[in-house]
């Protein structure tokens, strides 16, 4: 079964997903990702979105937590581990990017901790790509995650040090920027327990 993006694409356009899950989860106490959220782990949840909105591959970097292994289990996904995420975001970042097909034209770099996302907006946004252009979600008055990014950017985003993201790229290019509306609520991020429904 294709996800709601894949019918409307052009196959010579793949957009890859990158899905960044090394984090250490300081704020939440433990490991969130493996937490709960609507029946099932918040991360199994975030990598299915990705592929139901017809992303492929779809490429998740973690950290070497060993219980990752078991809960992404029978998905069509492909894990790498990050053994030094406390080094900062851009170590996931370029380990994801680096995994890349040769034949991907872009990738959607995700965060794990938006579970407010739908496959459906991901798709909008896998829609609105052009070539030689970044798609990015405007949450009402900020934009925010996750972009797309065209491969021509690839350099400059592996080309980040420490705990710079993909927003640095795109603050530097604002003629490439396409901006998507998408619900306020769909940006938030889950950072404390109490964030979590039913504290």
């Amino acid at each position: 079964m294709r996800g709601p993006g894949a019918e409307d694409r052009d196959p010579r356009r793949l957009i890859a997903g990158i899905l960044l899950a090394a984090g250490l989860s300081s704020r939440f106490g433990r490991q969130k990702l493996l937490e709960p959220w609507r029946g099932e782990p918040l991360i199994r949840s975030a990598a299915r979105r990705l592929l139901d909105a017809g992303l492929t591959p779809v490429l998740i970097v973690v950290s070497e937590e060993v219980r990752f292994d078991a809960v992404l289990a029978g998905l069509s996904v492909r894990v790498f581990r990050n053994p030094a995420p406390e080094q900062g975001i851009s170590t996931s970042i370029g380990i994801g990017l680096r995994a890349v097909p040769a034949e991907s034209a872009a990738a959607m770099i995700a965060v794990a901790d938006q579970p407010y996302l739908t496959a459906e907006a991901l798709a909008e946004l896998i829609r609105a790509f052009e070539p030689g252009r970044i798609v990015v979600p405007r949450y009402g008055e900020h934009r925010g995650n996750p972009p797309v990014f065209d491969r021509r950017f690839f350099a400059e985003l592996l080309a980040l040090e420490g705990d710079h993201g993909g927003q640095a790229v795109v603050s530097a290019h604002p003629e490439a920027v396409v901006e998507i509306s998408l619900a306020v609520g769909m940006g938030a991020d889950v950072d404390r327990p109490e964030d979590w429904p039913g504290y």
